[in-house]
């Protein structure tokens, strides 16, 4: 009796552990965690993505002021700041990408992801036309410096001769005030020089004349004949690269057209498109091929033996 009923209770022990047991925590599954890892890293690259997005643009804009639109140095910086900043941009374009791939189903991530793509094709276009515009100013300022170099060194000679032939044609003292007033910006005699007698007081002027005549040539040959145009080639070629690259980069993570994944897909298969159209026979170059084709058949072929005429039992046949 015992022993039956020591299995009983034995049973029955086991009956009451048996939910003590699933009442235990299971532990979470990879499928669980890959998922909240993944949506922490879409958190984190969303972030970052704000921060260089949002900062690149008020770098940009910040550069831009004060504003000079008619200054050529001031085009050059603000087209040098657009290339330095653009990097920023560009790298919180591309966090975006990720934060989206890694949170699909996140449709604010999306939507904002589709307006800076939209926004990227008009900085791709943006970046492209950055290059012959920073070559064309460049090159325009450099023109612009000697142009003004020259003007300075030609109106200082002209202003010297000017006075030397005040000098060498005044017949005496009011003469020669008067020669003075007529040059535009002309200095005033020296009372101490109008007290000598005339002769004497034009050698002096004379003497002083060919002494700033003398400082003015050494100025003239201590100044640079212009920028350095080998130094600044290296900057244009180095902006340009830089612009390409960065219209690169942000066509590739532009809204594509004809349905494709990007703008700088899009632009391959146009190119690819225009070379098959472009390498594609016309009409008139399909028909001359044609006929040429037929006369290289027409020459190959063995060159048939006409047979006279009538057979040979005709000929030979006698009449009758």
């Amino acid at each position: 009796m015992s022993t039956a009923e020591g299995p009983a209770s034995a049973a029955e022990g086991g009956d009451q552990t048996a939910p003590i047991a699933s009442i235990a925590p299971a532990a979470p599954s990879q499928p669980r965690i890959a998922l909240l890892q993944a949506e922490l890293l879409a958190n984190l690259a969303s972030g970052a993505a704000t921060t260089f997005l949002i900062g690149g643009l008020a770098a940009v804009a910040l550069s831009l002021f004060p504003l000079r639109l008619a200054d050529s140095q001031w085009q050059l910086g603000a087209l040098s700041n657009l290339v330095a900043n653009g990097s920023w941009i560009l790298i919180g374009l591309v966090l975006l990408h990720l934060a989206s791939m890694l949170e699909p189903r996140n449709s604010a991530l999306i939507q904002r992801l589709l307006l800076w793509r939209r926004l990227a094709a008009l900085a791709a276009a943006g970046y492209l036309l950055i290059v012959p515009l920073q070559v064309a100013i460049t090159w325009i300022g450099v023109d612009a410096s000697r142009n003004a170099r020259e003007r300075v060194i030609n109106k200082s000679r002209a202003e010297l001769k000017a006075y030397r032939d005040a000098l060498m044609g005044a017949a005496d003292l009011t003469d020669l005030t008067t020669r003075f007033g007529a040059i535009p910006g002309a200095p005033p005699i020296p009372e101490q020089a109008s007290m000598a007698p005339f002769e004497d007081m034009r050698e002096q002027l004379l003497e002083q004349l060919d002494q700033a005549d003398a400082r003015f040539r050494q100025q003239v040959q201590s100044l640079r004949p212009g920028p350095n145009l080998l130094e600044l080639g290296r900057q244009t070629v180095r902006g340009a690269v830089a612009s390409l690259m960065l219209a690169l980069g942000f066509a590739s993570g532009a809204e594509g057209l004809f349905g494709q994944v990007s703008l700088l897909e899009s632009l391959k298969l146009l190119a690819r498109k225009a070379r098959r159209v472009r390498s594609k026979p016309t009409k008139e170059g399909w028909l001359k091929g044609f006929f040429r084709q037929r006369a290289r058949k027409a020459r190959s072929k063995p060159a048939k033996r006409r047979r006279p005429k009538g057979s040979p039992r005709q000929r030979n046949r006698a009449p009758r």
